[in-house]
């Protein structure tokens, strides 16, 4: 995500995270959509009749859908800075392995010092840690394990997720990295982070820098 200037990408990132999100949601739009004519076609009558699978199936996918609409607002008021964070103290440790739980044939591999903290939202940096890896397995190399290494710095806490071998042509972020990335990158953005990314064939890493310090704090 280097060579543009700051307003270009901004705005390349936001078209690209609309695109992420026209795509996923279209899951469980199509889920919805054949849920209803299976149910019915189970009826003589042509009434929609749902037994307990097709029913759980609808709530499967109603929840999926309320969950992508939940983070495209969050995403937009965290954009818009109307949306107030919870400064921890947020351990970095318990929020990795938390992170972990959410993920779902996804494994993140690595060391992670006991006992760092910093002042994040403990909730949010969870869900943005699992965004991160999930992408980077995404347009990574789609092996299931993602590579986590922790960096401290005097101001900052520096965190790289890794997928596949560099190596091939540098290619940009793009809609298939997925809304969890876009969203990702936008609470660190909120934090006073940064994220940085490097992409090619079957590679990716992002380095995402945490703020040690609240944003305005002279410590930093």
């Amino acid at each position: 995500m280097e060579g543009k200037p700051g307003q270009e990408q901004a705005e390349s990132l936001r078209l690209e995270a609309m695109g992420a999100f026209a795509h996923e949601i279209r899951t469980p739009l199509t889920s919805i959509k054949m849920v209803l004519e299976l149910g019915k076609r189970q009826s003589a009558g042509g009434d929609l009749v749902l037994d307990a699978e097709l029913a759980e199936m609808l709530k499967t996918s109603v929840d999926d859908l309320q969950l992508l609409a939940d983070d495209l607002q969050e995403t937009s008021r965290l954009e818009r800075g109307r949306l107030k964070l919870a400064p921890g103290p947020c351990d970095l440790a318990a929020a990795v392995a938390a992170a972990e739980d959410l993920l779902h044939g996804i494994a993140i591999e690595g060391d992670v010092p006991a006992g760092l903290e910093g002042p994040w939202d403990a909730a949010r940096l969870v869900r943005a840690i699992a965004g991160f890896a999930e992408s980077a397995n995404r347009i990574g190399n789609g092996a299931g394990t993602v590579q986590l290494s922790v960096d401290e710095a005097a101001h900052d806490v520096e965190l790289r997720f890794v997928s596949g071998e560099p190596g091939g042509e540098e290619r940009a972020i793009a809609a298939d990295a997925g809304f969890s990335f876009f969203r990702s990158r936008q609470l660190v953005l909120a934090m006073g982070g940064s994220v940085h990314c490097q992409r090619a064939e079957r590679f990716a890493t992002f380095t995402v820098a945490l703020p040690r310090g609240l944003r305005g704090d002279a410590s930093r």
